[in-house]
């Protein structure tokens, strides 16, 4: 076994249990488990133990392993998150869905190019436009992955808030992926961006060709067998929409949202031990690129600025076009402050502009905060809102969500 190898096997222990305790510690004072182990990242970067002793115990011939594994762990819980998001949603409310989607989007995104040109111009890499879109695109996002296990651990998912959530999240991060496929064409013309077209013809294969085609296995099949075909068929799907573009996390999403709903229980149950052993891996190797070490007064300023920018965006958007399409009040609130979630899409949409160069390490190491402080006020957010746990308000009749029983 080489030393690579016994370095990301170990680092893979070490993930797992500073996770874990960290996670368990952020469920005690009443926060969701992916910000302690958004916190396990960053305290293993340089910002805390130091440059030298980080690149010891996450050296960088592991990372790139370690990165393949949390990918991994993603698709295996994009996968869940399909299986739990009731396909009934989209036909229950059809005014609501896309026009708190599109404000969603439209206003942070906004919001983002406004500040990338004004107030956040000294962190400007390369072309001016491509900036101010890229920085739009990360205000606007939505981490639906991350709402989903929120909705899941506080026992929102199957209310009709959660679902309404998990619908309007999933079409915003679509948008977000997107915008960003565009920005990328922008920013390296020449690239494979042409394979976005072919996204359309997959969405008609996995619906008319491949769910049927599931429904009869599913009819015959073990257990252990739709668990593997769920596992195997998450994972394929993922790289297509990887290739594509899109991001592997739409495609084992996808691949969820088709699946057999009658075996939803048992192929859940024995697919989250998988991403609950990988899944904190991507947040470990995502933190231990932010630097906080060298941040000076100006670019404290500069982080008050993008979060109020992301919160009031996304939180004053949402609750006024959930009013306007008939929410009351607090339910309209309360999916605000959902969709103002972000990490696990946020993290990945920063790591992609860090790699391609639209953006620096400082200005990634503000908007990870950026990401951090926002996904940590939800919870008190929803609690304020008495809606902490346990079913919410219901939205009104005339465009209520309906919510399918879940054989």
């Amino acid at each position: 076994m080489s030393i690579p190898t016994v370095t990301v096997l170990l680092d893979l222990v070490l993930i797992m249990a500073a996770a874990h305790v960290l996670g368990w510690l952020a469920e005690k004072i009443g926060q969701p488990p992916v910000i302690g182990e958004i916190a396990a990242g960053i305290l293993a970067g340089p910002t805390i133990i130091g440059h030298h002793l980080s690149s010891v115990l996450f050296p960088q011939d592991a990372r790139p392993s370690l990165n393949l594994l949390a990918n991994i762990g993603v698709a295996v819980f994009m996968f869940v998150a399909g299986l739990e998001l009731d396909r009934g949603i989209f036909s229950g409310a059809r005014r609501s869905i896309p026009a708190i989607s599109t404000a969603a989007y439209l206003v942070p995104f906004a919001l983002g190019t406004g500040i990338a040109i004004s107030v956040l111009a000294r962190y400007q890499t390369g072309n001016r436009l491509h900036f101010a879109l890229y920085i739009g695109c990360a205000l606007a996002v939505t981490a639906f992955p991350v709402l989903a296990r929120i909705l899941h651990d506080r026992n929102l998912v199957h209310t009709e808030i959660g679902q309404l959530s998990l619908a309007c999240a999933a079409l915003v991060d679509i948008m977000a992926w997107i915008m960003l496929a565009v920005v990328l064409a922008l920013a390296h013309p020449g690239g494979a961006q042409w394979r976005l077209v072919l996204l359309i013809p997959l969405v008609g294969v996995l619906w008319w060709g491949l769910r049927p085609m599931l429904g009869r296995i599913s009819r015959v099949g073990t257990a252990q067998t739709m668990i593997v075909i769920g596992v195997g068929g998450a994972l394929g799907v993922a790289a297509l929409t990887e290739w594509i573009g899109l991001h592997l996390i739409f495609g084992a999403f996808a691949f969820g949202v088709i699946f057999p709903r009658e075996r939803r229980q048992s192929v859940e149950s024995g697919v989250r031990v998988l991403s609950a052993v990988l899944l904190p891996g991507f947040f470990v190797v995502a933190g231990l690129a932010v630097d906080l070490s060298s941040i000076d007064s100006t670019a404290i300023g500069e982080l008050v600025v993008i979060i109020a920018a992301a919160v009031l965006g996304k939180i004053g958007s949402v609750y006024l076009a959930g009013r306007l399409t008939g929410m009351p009040s607090r339910p309209a609130a309360a999916v605000a402050a959902l969709l103002n979630t972000r990490g696990l899409t946020e993290l990945v949409i920063l790591s992609v502009g860090l790699t391609t160069g639209l953006i620096g390490p400082q200005l990634y190491s503000l908007l990870v905060v950026m990401a951090l402080v926002t996904t940590a006020a939800t919870a008190p957010i929803l609690r304020l809102l008495g809606t902490a746990r346990g079913p919410v308000e219901t939205v009104p009749a005339v465009d209520a969500v309906q919510t399918p029983s879940r054989s």
